[in-house]
């Protein structure tokens, strides 16, 4: 709702300074009829006038615009950054609103706009990388495609090895998960658009993750996937993972395992325990 207020007081500064100066306007003319000496002057007071309305309310724009980034970015990125974009932007909205008087003013502003476009194209290259993972963060966090407390698996060619693990905070540049191993990883929000692919390993009731497991194909699947489930009812009183013969290729045996779990976790000790029974499982059947 705050953004809803900030806007509606936008709307109401533009419609006064609207006011505001053509009432000014007619108050003008009305003191020309009357004081005709003026008439020398009038381009001047309307000048003068123009420069301060644009000035005032431009001030005041600026100030409300500057409230709703607080609240909706710079609230959301470290102290250190947000210091840093909010200066920027300081920078870009007094510039235009300096530019915005130039221009009332009638002065000639060709060399301001090359010098602005030129240092526009040097910022924009400098902060490319920023305002990617700006976007992305805005974009996650608005559509709650990821938050705290989500259990995902993350596949990207930059980082090689998948990311498997808990999310612990997204914020607008990077989002920070806590992997099956213990480590906590930052992950820029710029990796996701386009770049990574990336599941929740949830399912009704519980966690779920899909593990492949390859196995020479000199012993029978069928002999090894019924050894396989009957040595993991030692280790699963429930939740027994699922097996499923998914593909052979060439020499080896591709079998699917659907892993149900409480806890995220738990996860790498449960990887232990399948490819283990599946080791020896595929030695018991060869004998």
């Amino acid at each position: 709702m705050q953004w809803k207020n900030e806007a509606i007081k936008l709307l109401i500064i533009i419609v006064i300074l609207g006011i505001i100066s053509y009432l000014i306007s007619v108050f003008v003319q009305i003191l020309i009829k009357y004081i005709p000496q003026l008439s020398t002057f009038q381009n001047d007071i309307t000048t003068a006038i123009d420069v301060i309305v644009v000035g005032v309310g431009g001030y005041y724009i600026i100030r409300i615009i500057q409230q709703v980034l607080s609240y909706f970015v710079l609230s959301r990125v470290e102290r250190g950054l947000a210091g840093i974009i909010k200066f920027t932007l300081d920078v870009i909205f007094y510039s235009i609103l300096v530019i915005a008087i130039l221009a009332v003013l009638h002065v000639n502003l060709t060399g301001v706009v090359v010098g602005g476009a030129v240092g526009g194209i040097i910022i924009g290259l400098a902060i490319q990388t920023v305002a990617q993972n700006l976007l992305s963060g805005l974009l996650i966090t608005s559509s709650k495609t990821l938050k705290p407390g989500d259990a995902v698996s993350m596949i990207s060619w930059i980082w090689g090895s998948p990311i498997i693990g808990e999310v612990t905070k997204v914020s607008l540049l990077f989002t920070e998960v806590k992997t099956i191993n213990g480590n906590l990883v930052k992950i820029p929000n710029s990796a996701f658009l386009g770049n990574t692919v990336f599941q929740k390993l949830e399912a009704e009731n519980s966690l779920i993750y899909p593990l492949q497991v390859t196995v020479n194909a000199d012993v029978e699947a069928k002999k090894v996937m019924e050894k396989v489930k009957e040595k993991l009812k030692d280790y699963f009183d429930d939740n027994v993972p699922q097996i499923f013969f998914t593909a052979k290729t060439g020499g080896t045996n591709v079998f699917t395992v659907i892993i149900h779990l409480s806890e995220i976790n738990k996860l790498n000790q449960i990887l232990d325990i399948i490819n283990k029974t599946f080791d020896e499982a595929y030695w018991e059947a060869k004998k």
